[in-house]
């Protein structure tokens, strides 16, 4: 029998469900993990070790009838976007350092009624802005894989706490590649739902004008698609909700999938090869999805999905805005020090924008999507690498690292994961999974995109790989 830790989400609650583990085990096992492999990887920020083993006590003790498929399992939040009643949310920004929890979010909500119990908060660069997980406030994230290598950006924490065995599942956000790019370095699964389908509120409708998308990072697809069945849906008030399948989405994952066209291309969008072991990935998978019964054919990114200046606005006036709404609360301005450089840099770029320019944007944005959806009219789906390289060394993402050059660490981390940001530009569906190792033994993965709403055929065809690869659940 599997050790708590080597389980996926569905494995461990089956094992709760039968009663050959209770809840305070299973707690007690992923925080023994934590604690053994923190102090190297800086995975895990916060915690609440004390509550969530009273919690779990109390699950032990009453079951509900309706108890989901998920009930009872360990689980992280990342400490941006969503708000929590039981820990605060600080953007790993140290302007944020005794902010307070606020109540739970709606997908938090959703979470917790389903079962999952939350131990703390996973590390992620300062608002979420960076390729790489090493924010000054929390210290650099390690990869499990290789400590000297990163976990990616920004829900790298999650990353590594899923791939190391402390939880098999964390939140994790997707703006411009977050959940994935994480998942490609730290050899997980990640899935970035079609914008909508999980619900932000309260306290947002949309991020980055719809941009991002919050879910999950797994050791395994079905756990991604049970963790969707919890939270799928549209909030009280939303005006972009979008509605899950009736059946639910891990109900579909093993169903017939008819031959599809899938779109195979090893450029970006600005039409750069990637790196040979990542080339070698989405060929292996091309061949495997052939062998399903696919047809693979070529496929090439529209020019238009090429990402520039004003992708950025989108999301930093958004950071501007919670640093304003910060220093009302505080009844003061940020110090200098309590903000990162790169952060000041984009708050007075955000500072500069107009109106009109967000207007432009927003409408850049939509025919960025239109543009996509043309190129995918011939293919059901699309599959590329995941990253143009492998997972780089610590310190060689940063902003320091780019001579505090805007423009520098803008073209190094769309050098870096070029193949991420057309699926958020369009609102797509995404995943990422790994497929083989290096030479040196780091994660490769790929990556397949879908029409918008097609969540479920993603999933479906994620698992079939996954099944064919036979990597789910792969400890380290």
């Amino acid at each position: 029998m599997s050790k708590p830790h080597q389980s996926d989400a569905l494995d461990l609650a089956s094992r709760i469900a039968k009663r050959d583990l209770s809840v305070r085990e299973a707690t007690e096992a992923a925080i023994a993990t934590i604690e053994k492999q923190n102090s190297v990887l800086n995975a895990v920020v916060a915690e609440r070790f004390d509550k969530a083993r009273a919690e779990a006590d109390e699950m032990d003790r009453g079951r509900p009838e309706q108890a989901g498929p998920l009930w009872g399992v360990p689980f992280l939040l990342k400490d941006v976007n969503l708000y929590s009643a039981v820990l605060p949310t600080r953007f790993a920004s140290r302007f944020f350092a005794t902010a307070q929890p606020k109540g739970d979010s709606t997908m938090v909500h959703r979470w917790r009624e389903g079962g999952l119990v939350v131990l703390g908060t996973t590390n992620t660069p300062e608002f979420a802005g960076d390729f790489t997980t090493e924010p000054l406030a929390y210290g650099p994230c390690r990869n499990p894989w290789n400590a000297g290598v990163t976990v990616g950006g920004s829900s790298g924490g999650a990353a590594a706490a899923v791939a190391s065995g402390m939880v098999p599942m964390a939140h994790g956000t997707d703006l411009g590649g977050s959940i994935r790019i994480p998942a490609a370095c730290c050899g997980v699964f990640g899935f970035k739902p079609s914008v909508g389908l999980n619900p932000l509120g309260p306290w947002w409708d949309e991020i980055a004008g719809g941009l991002d998308s919050d879910h999950v990072l797994t050791r395994s697809v079905r756990d991604s698609a049970a963790a969707l069945d919890l939270t799928a849906g549209p909030d009280l008030g939303t005006r972009i909700g979008r509605q899950a399948p009736a059946s639910g989405y891990l109900a579909v994952l093993d169903g017939t999938i008819g031959p599809l066209r899938i779109g195979l291309t090893t450029k970006d969008p600005y039409g750069r090869p990637a790196g040979a072991a990542q080339v070698a990935a989405a060929e292996k998978a091309a061949l495997l999805l052939e062998a399903m019964g696919h047809v693979v054919v070529p496929y090439d990114f529209p020019v238009e999905a090429q990402s520039g200046p004003w992708f950025d606005s989108l999301w930093i006036v958004e950071v501007l805005h919670l640093v304003e709404e910060r220093a009302r609360a505080l009844g003061r301005q940020p110090e200098r020090d309590e903000l990162e450089p790169m952060t000041w840099a984009f708050i007075e770029q955000a500072r500069q924008l107009s109106a009109l320019d967000l207007l432009e944007a927003r409408l850049k944005m939509t025919a960025v999507a239109q543009a996509i959806g043309r190129s995918m009219k011939e293919v059901d789906l699309v599959l590329t690498p995941a990253l143009s390289e492998d997972p780089a060394p610590l310190g060689s993402l940063t902003y320091a690292a780019c001579g505090s050059d805007l423009q520098k660490w803008i073209e190094r981390g769309y050098g870096f994961a070029p193949f991420a940001t057309p699926a958020n530009l369009a609102g797509q569906p995404s995943a990422v999974l790994p497929v083989s190792l290096t030479l040196s033994g780091l994660p490769v993965a790929v990556q397949i995109t879908g029409r918008p709403g097609d969540d479920a055929l993603v999933l479906g065809v994620s698992k079939a790989l996954e099944d064919a690869i036979g990597w789910a659940g792969l400890p380290v």
